[in-house]
């Protein structure tokens, strides 16, 4: 399936149509909520255990450092602590994160677990924003930027201290657009062309306009 072809528009509208369906439907209770929280993290976990059971498991690419795979455990400090900025962020992040995850997505090869369980995983994710939303009256507040910048700081240190290659919230195609390629052969957003220009041509064009301009 080549991705933004006929088929992968169909997978995409119908992943996005569904979890908003199901998203809707789920009716308000803190024990559903508690539920879909902690089935995000058994996913997370269960990956986790199946990468390193085949001896697939890479230190610069599995951990749970992405801003996704960090949504569960922000949930489970929410259902601890009950701070409502948190919701908040479970809220608007979970429908952002699973949207633009969705869409972009390279389906070429659907069948290779890492790709099936992104569909999975944030099918899951955007039913979890979705219901959160609109059962909980959520609200975005600038707290919620600044848990989002918590855990770039985080994967900033990761990328710095693993080196080979992590990218963890793809940082190093943005802070080092020269050396893109061998930080995104394998992430599809920054490799998709739109009139026969890259978002990563775009990075590297603005970069390096910059560097002149500084001279």
């Amino acid at each position: 399936m080549k991705i933004f072809s006929i088929n992968h528009l169909i997978l995409i509208f119908l992943l996005i149509l569904f979890s908003v369906l199901i998203g809707l439907k789920i009716k308000k209770s803190k024990n559903i909520l508690s539920y879909i929280l902690i089935f995000l993290l058994s996913l997370e976990i269960s990956k986790f255990l199946f990468l390193i059971l085949t001896n697939d498991f890479k230190i610069n690419n599995d951990l749970p450092l992405q801003l996704c795979y960090l949504y569960p455990f922000i949930g489970l400090i929410y259902l601890k602590t009950k701070k409502e900025f948190l919701l908040n962020y479970l809220g608007a992040f979970g429908i952002f994160f699973s949207f633009f995850a969705i869409i972009f997505t390279n389906p070429t090869n659907l069948y290779d677990f890492r790709i099936l369980y992104c569909y999975i995983y944030h099918f899951f994710l955007l039913i979890s924003g979705i219901y959160i939303t609109k059962n909980f009256k959520t609200k975005f507040s600038f707290k919620n930027i600044l848990i989002m910048f918590v855990q770039i700081a985080i994967a900033f240190i990761a990328n710095s201290i693993i080196k080979n290659g992590a990218n963890y919230i793809f940082l190093n195609t943005f802070l080092d657009p020269f050396h893109y390629t061998k930080y995104v052969d394998n992430v599809s957003a920054f490799n998709i062309k739109l009139f026969g220009i890259s978002i990563n041509d775009i990075l590297i064009f603005l970069f390096t306009r910059n560097l002149l301009c500084k001279r």
